[in-house]
């Protein structure tokens, strides 16, 4: 096994660090806790795209760059170290750029087009308020009605809901309660509505709910015909997980960043506290949680690479990576004292920011369970 970066990579990922610094870090500060302005998550997406940043991973037949997953990840990583908030817009421009082959031909060109030069932000309507990490619960319906569906219901915790022109929305068809889970384009002008969630971190960034009521849609947008959905998102989206991982533990990496330089300034009984036995312990561990979540999460990126199915590695490194940052930002704070809860530093911020990629995804919990039933055969989901 090498675990050694490619030059190209490490490169890239050297010049990319330089740009966040310059561009994403200050942006990042400007908002913090407050929505960054539609043009201005469409201008840094679009800078970023150079660097293979979101809907790059799209294939250069269509425009894009064709982007590895392990390449993505890295990026991702890096880019969470600067900016938690920036970075889910960016993995969901990822994985739209991911469906974007499903796309009816004749609308494919033209969308995908807008997408690369982040004309037109997608996003994907999975999770319901019934219906969060078991996706197979979903209600929300789309039923034929002459040359158009009628599609109604409400989707949650849709990350760049808000920022959407466009949503890939996973409905039932026709009221089927077995086979009937299809995927199809709907456009915002063809009328469905948002409402942006207030949430404890990732505040810069859009959370919405998305409402259809008698959303009228051609029936020629059908991307993935009834039954074939779920194959179709959980091929799709199999990297989709390890990143979420990579992005929490970015977060740790950055509190782990600012650890480290408060524990060589910060004096106490006449010296620094990097050189009292606790700091320095809980420093090493920190930074060995960081590294072992990041090898689990480029296994799982790896295997899907070479077209392997990784739903076990993915699961994995999802649930135990989130923990692990979790745990390091905990200990950030811990190193901080009292400043570590003020919002003179970041740390209260990243604290915030880190939890909720424990639940995003599909729960931690729900991971453990795919686990199991991988090991078993048996599926405890109930």
């Amino acid at each position: 096994m090498n675990f050694q970066l490619a030059e190209e990579q490490e490169l890239l990922l050297e010049g990319f660090r330089k740009f966040l610094a310059r561009e994403v870090i200050p942006l990042a500060e400007q908002y913090r806790d407050q929505l960054i302005p539609i043009e201005e998550m469409r201008r840094i997406q679009r800078a970023m795209f150079d660097f293979g940043v979101g809907a790059a991973v799209l294939e250069e037949s269509l425009g894009g760059m064709g982007v590895d997953a392990l390449t993505t990840g890295l990026l991702q990583f890096e880019l969470a170290r600067a900016s938690p908030d920036i970075a889910v817009t960016s993995l969901i421009q990822n994985i739209v750029g991911k469906l974007l082959r499903y796309v009816p031909e004749h609308l494919r060109s033209e969308l995908a087009r807008d997408v690369l030069a982040t004309k037109r932000f997608g996003c994907v309507g999975m999770s319901e308020p019934d219906a969060g990490s078991q996706i197979t619960a979903v209600r929300c319906n789309a039923v034929l009605d002459g040359d158009h569906y009628l599609i109604n219901g409400e989707k949650m915790w849709i990350s760049n809901g808000g920022y959407s022109d466009f949503i890939f929305l996973l409905a039932r068809f026709n009221g089927d309660p077995v086979g009937g889970l299809g995927l199809i384009l709907v456009e915002r002008a063809h009328g469905y509505t948002t409402r942006d969630i207030e949430k404890m971190g990732l505040n810069s960034q859009s959370t919405a709910q998305v409402v259809f009521q008698d959303v009228e849609v051609p029936k020629e947008n059908l991307m993935v015909p009834p039954g074939d959905a779920m194959k179709t998102l959980l091929m799709s989206l199999a990297g989709s997980r390890p990143m979420v991982s990579l992005m929490a533990l970015g977060v740790a990496q950055a509190a782990l960043d600012q650890s480290v330089t408060y524990a060589q300034e910060r004096i106490q009984f006449g010296r620094p506290i990097a050189g009292h036995q606790m700091i320095s312990a809980k420093l090493g561990e920190m930074a060995t949680k960081v590294e072992a979540g990041k090898l689990l999460a480029y296994k799982a990126l790896a295997a899907v690479d070479r077209g392997q199915r990784a739903d076990t590695e993915a699961a994995m490194a999802k649930w135990f990576g989130t923990e692990l940052a979790c745990e390091v930002v905990g200990e950030a704070m811990q190193i901080h004292g009292g400043n570590g809860i003020t919002r003179d530093y970041p740390i209260e911020y990243m604290y915030r920011a880190v939890r909720p990629f424990t639940v995003t995804e599909g729960t931690n919990e729900i991971q453990k369970l795919s686990i199991g039933r991988a090991l078993t055969g048996i599926d405890a989901f109930g």
